[in-house]
């Protein structure tokens, strides 16, 4: 037997002769002993605190776990396993200084976590100073209204070709989301027009208002642009082209291709031809299927042109047909073709993550 494994052991048994206000109290001695000397300590010895407080976490009261939260979310050196358990916490008064502060969580740690836990976890997770791509997209992925507004706002996010345009097609009827869109300095022009091309009215005037740096000048750029789209019609063509290919981009017979290979649970057959269809790189397609961005795949289904029954295929041919699927058909039904051809032009505009930013995917 290995001395943690007997140390552990050992601290079993004490914890079940003891109440849960001395192992409390236990807690927090522990605690202010390893903060008044974290600097001092080797790694084989933080990884001995790390041990004993993890096995602590789970039987003490909720005031103590607050206040060990509290205590250890900024710090640079806390206890890895003891982090990870305080933030998987579903007590956002435990996880949340944990999820907004600590820099001893791993993307791995926070893409789980926002894949999983409540709205109150994805709001913490939005605020942190630095998001990569990867986390950026899970938490996009399944946040409201509310937190996709707060990772829009967080200058430190960044956002993938896939995640900014969940946004942006989010941001289309609601102004205080399209202003936050406008007011980041890493949303592409074309993304910025194209979206007050198809924006309401009033969402056109209030980022018209907007005071922020830049915004106005921006917006003033994108509205020009787009009158001068409208007043100048192609040279040479019976009709003008749609700037976003749609689902008459693809034959009859490729539509039907795929849905016959999602019919035969074909999946990479299935992915290769949905990013023949929508000209998205396959290697985005295999990270969105990889991932389980089943919102995402609805967007290229959508822009493809499928309806609900072959949608649906090919949604149980690449990431399976688990959830609410009376949930998925109505978040279908509302998604309409220009927001998706939209969604997809901007992964288009974009660099395609490197091969590290598709792992952090995964």
């Amino acid at each position: 037997m290995t001395p943690s494994h007997a140390l552990i052991q050992d601290l079993s048994g004490a914890l079940n002769r003891t109440t849960a206000d001395a192992r409390g109290n236990m807690l927090r001695r522990l605690t202010d002993l390893f903060l008044t000397r974290a600097e001092a300590l080797a790694d084989d010895h933080i990884a001995l605190f790390d041990l004993v407080m993890a096995r602590l976490v789970g039987t003490v009261e909720r005031h103590a776990l607050i206040r060990l939260g509290l205590q250890l979310a900024a710090h640079p050196g806390a206890p890895l396993q003891t982090i990870a358990l305080l933030g998987h916490s579903d007590d956002i008064a435990v996880a949340g200084p944990v999820l907004e502060r600590s820099p001893r969580l791993g993307d791995d740690v926070l893409i789980a976590i926002a894949g999983s836990k409540s709205q109150g976890h994805l709001a913490a997770i939005a605020v942190r100073p630095r998001l990569s791509e990867g986390v950026t997209d899970v938490v996009v992925e399944h946040a409201d209204l509310a937190v996709t507004r707060k990772v829009t706002a967080n200058a430190g996010a960044l956002f993938s070709a896939i995640g900014l345009g969940l946004v942006v097609g989010r941001a289309h009827g609601d102004e205080e989301l399209a202003v936050l869109v406008a007011s980041r300095s890493d949303v592409p022009d074309e993304v910025l027009a194209g979206l007050l091309r198809s924006a309401t009215e009033a969402v056109r005037r209030r980022v018209a208002r907007c005071d922020a740096p830049g915004v106005r000048t921006r917006y003033t750029q994108a509205m020009s642009a787009l009158s001068r789209q409208r007043a100048t019609p192609p040279a040479s063509a019976p009709a003008a082209a749609p700037a976003v290919p749609g689902p008459s981009a693809a034959s009859p017979d490729r539509l039907r291709l795929l849905c016959e290979k999602a019919r035969l649970g074909r999946r990479g057959d299935v992915i290769d031809e949905l990013a023949v269809i929508t000209e998205v790189p396959v290697g985005t397609v295999r990270a969105l299927v990889r991932q389980g961005s089943a919102q995402s795949l609805m967007m290229l289904c959508k822009a493809a042109g499928l309806a609900w029954p072959d949608a649906k295929g090919v949604l149980a041919a690449t990431v399976g047909t688990a959830g609410d699927q009376r949930q998925t058909f109505d978040l279908y039904a509302d998604l309409t073709p220009e927001a998706a051809q939209r969604a997809v032009r901007f992964i288009r505009l974009r660099k395609p993550p490197a091969p590290s930013g598709f792992r952090r995917l995964l």
